[in-house]
């Protein structure tokens, strides 16, 4: 099965990184063929060891399908992609649109159904408190004006998101209005909505993990957050066994009818030692590589079940093993990026 050759997205390492390079070198560890594919040239993923190649296309950020698809068989035709793996949000969002053309295309995808999205997106993530899971206070809010009500209620500190990213913890009343203004500017051109969100003093933990057809957690890693920046991305933890968070994830596994990688983000409040579910991400997390050293790659497991691999023995993995992030400057000349990988794109798709 080695000679597979997969396809990943998100390969962005700017302030928040994207899954795109752990998936890849996890991918790689199991000896698989590995194809960048991003929507801009600046990544290091041109010169990094986890891939075989590196494609840029403006059609991923654009989400213009007809000319993804030209975009996509070119590559398949070169490089015989087989599996297609999206580590960002809106790319999954993007291939759950065109699914089947994608697969018959001869790619395949385990992905989360469009249903199961919806309803675990942030704006509906109140909803499972219906079935006994716990979750902060949210209120969604429009306008500046919404912003007062919203504060009186929720209480401060508290946290503005961003509908698919972005979270920044407000202290004070106007923190709030500049972190609205910001997430507006950002993601909606200055408009659109913002969600606040109860804030609540306690531990941080992160449950990643794929689940097959049947929505089953086939294998997972726990991490515990030991340090975070300013909007909440993780950049130190450390693997451990937790019982009860995975209980919990199997519940909502369960209830969403999911198939395909996940990540579920939990806060331990300080008093109750309650766990509250605050996000769940469509995609392995960027700490994923943490899982593959400690035993259990989960990137390689999504193949296992596309292609009907048998996995046998329980999930188990090293825990108290930890990851600190690293920045880093990779060095290069300007003329990689218009090697033999980029052969097939004209000069203003690589956005040179």
């Amino acid at each position: 099965m080695k000679h597979i050759s997969i396809g990943v997205t998100a390969l962005k390492t700017v302030e928040s990184p994207q899954p795109g390079f752990g998936v890849a070198r996890s991918l790689k560890d199991a000896g698989y063929k590995v194809v960048g594919i991003d929507d801009s040239c600046l990544t290091s993923a041109i010169v990094a060891p986890y891939f075989d190649a590196v494609y840029i296309t403006n059609s991923l950020k654009t989400e213009n399908f007809k000319t993804f698809k030209k975009f996509l068989l070119k590559i398949k035709e070169k490089e015989g992609i087989d599996v297609l793996i999206p580590c960002y949000d809106k790319d999954v969002f993007f291939f759950i649109k065109y699914k089947k053309e994608i697969e018959d295309m001869g790619i395949k995808l385990l992905i989360p159904s469009l249903r199961a999205i919806r309803v675990s997106s942030k704006p509906y993530l109140s909803e499972f408190k219906k079935y006994g899971i716990l979750i902060p206070n949210t209120i969604v809010t429009s306008s500046e004006k919404e912003l007062e009500s919203a504060i009186k209620n929720l209480g401060l500190p508290l946290v503005c998101k961003g509908m698919i990213k972005d979270a920044y913890i407000a202290k004070n009343s106007s923190e709030v209005l500049t972190f609205f203004s910001k997430i507006r500017d950002i993601w909606n051109g200055g408009e659109g909505a913002v969600l606040l969100q109860q804030f609540l003093f306690g531990e941080y933990y992160c449950i990643s993990g794929v689940a097959d057809y049947q929505n089953r957690i086939i294998r997972y890693a726990i991490m515990k957050k030991l340090a975070i920046d300013s909007k909440g991305t993780t950049w130190s933890g450390i693997l451990i066994s937790n019982l009860r968070i995975k209980n919990i994830a199997d519940k909502i596994i369960k209830l969403l009818d999911w198939s395909g990688p996940f990540e579920l983000e939990f806060i331990k409040e300080q008093q109750t030692k309650k766990y509250y579910l605050f996000e769940i991400n469509p995609r392995l997390p960027s700490w994923v590589y943490l899982a593959t050293i400690g035993g259990q790659n989960l990137p390689k497991i999504i193949i296992d079940i596309l292609y009907k691999n048998k996995i046998t023995g329980k999930c188990t993995y090293k825990n108290n093993l930890m990851f600190t992030r690293l920045a880093n400057e990779i060095i290069y000349p300007a003329s990689k990026i218009k090697t033999e990988k980029f052969a097939n794109l004209k000069l203003s798709d690589a956005e040179v």
